[in-house]
């Protein structure tokens, strides 16, 4: 190599490396705002939001407040489903009417999210629906069913699948790819 041209090696090498897949600014910072929730249970609703503002907070990309650039934000289903169906026991209990109970439960949220960059705006980086779910089991440490337990971990477990739901949201409006589902108890 020539004295002239050292420094193209290192110019190359500075012009590598990974870009958004949406092109966005780095410096855009958003504000955050709940279009709308479809569930019940308004604390998974909240839930969803702190994850999206932390994810936010992490990339520098939050902004204060209700204004303009936003993400905005619909929480549209939680879904629970029995995993492990037992027939009744003396060491599982019995359900109501003395019929078999799920060992687990599958809790699961969807939502989705855009951008808005202007009142009455064109919505922009729609992630479509994304889901987080996980997997929490009956509480049987007593030699019974603790319906108090179990309400408690399906509470908790409702929590933290909204939050890394919100997390997921993120990622998918800031271009970084992720998968369109989970597995059951997996991080993203």
């Amino acid at each position: 190599m020539t004295d002239r041209g050292w420094w193209v090696v290192p110019v190359l090498a500075a012009a590598c490396g990974y870009h958004p897949l949406y092109g966005g600014e780095a410096s855009t910072r958003l504000h955050v705002v709940l279009l709308r929730s479809l569930v019940a249970d308004a604390v998974a609703t909240d839930e969803v939001l702190s994850g999206v503002r932390e994810a936010l907070a992490k990339e520098g990309a939050l902004a204060a407040g209700d204004g303009y650039p936003r993400l905005e934000v619909e929480v549209l289903r939680a879904d629970e489903v029995s995993e492990g169906i037992a027939a009744p026991s003396v060491a599982l209990g019995s359900g109501a009417g003395g019929g078999p109970r799920a060992r687990a439960t599958e809790v699961g949220l969807v939502a989705r999210a855009h951008v808005v960059l202007e009142p009455g705006g064109a919505l922009e980086r729609d992630t479509g629906d994304v889901r987080a779910m996980d997997l929490t089991a009956s509480d049987v440490s007593i030699g019974v069913l603790d319906p108090r337990a179990d309400a408690m971990h399906h509470s908790d477990a409702l929590r933290l699948v909204a939050r890394r739901l919100g997390e997921r949201l993120v990622l998918r409006i800031l271009g970084n790819p992720t998968a369109s589902d989970e597995g059951i108890g997996r991080d993203p």
